[in-house]
């Protein structure tokens, strides 16, 4: 795990640090993952359907807090966790492709709301870096 979860009164929060902006966003995706459904059990391994979307945004910033909120979306819109096994960053133009698969829900609440601007920080030396805070 390379990720820490941050104690907060009311919200959610981690931090990742890692040698690259992928491996970062990567740690985000398994940060939500465990933040909105536990440790993963081991169901998360069985087959499910891949896919590969795209991002893009005005800055590093928007692109993480949309990373996350897509995770989201596709939880709540087709009852599937979205476990991203490749991500691709890109500050220049700010732009993300993730392919990873599909697996169902399976009756587990999603707790997270969205992924917020509050607490925010995205750095890229001199090693990346992400601090990022959930609405529960």
């Amino acid at each position: 795990m390379a990720w820490k979860i941050l104690d907060h009164t009311a919200d959610a929060g981690f931090e990742a640090e890692a040698d690259t902006l992928a491996e970062i966003f990567l740690d985000a995706a398994e940060a939500f993952l465990f933040i909105a459904a536990g440790p993963a059990p081991g169901d998360f391994s069985e087959t499910g359907e891949f896919h590969t979307f795209f991002l893009s945004a005005v800055d590093g910033e928007e692109l993480a807090v949309s990373w996350i909120n897509e995770l989201i979306f596709i939880a709540e819109t087709r009852s599937e966790w979205f476990l991203p096994l490749q991500v691709r960053v890109s500050l220049s133009p700010p732009s993300l492709s993730a392919r990873g698969k599909t697996v169902a829900l399976k009756g587990r609440a999603l707790s997270v709301k969205a992924a917020t601007y509050g607490g925010l920080q995205l750095r890229t030396s001199p090693r990346p870096f992400l601090r990022m805070y959930f609405d529960l």
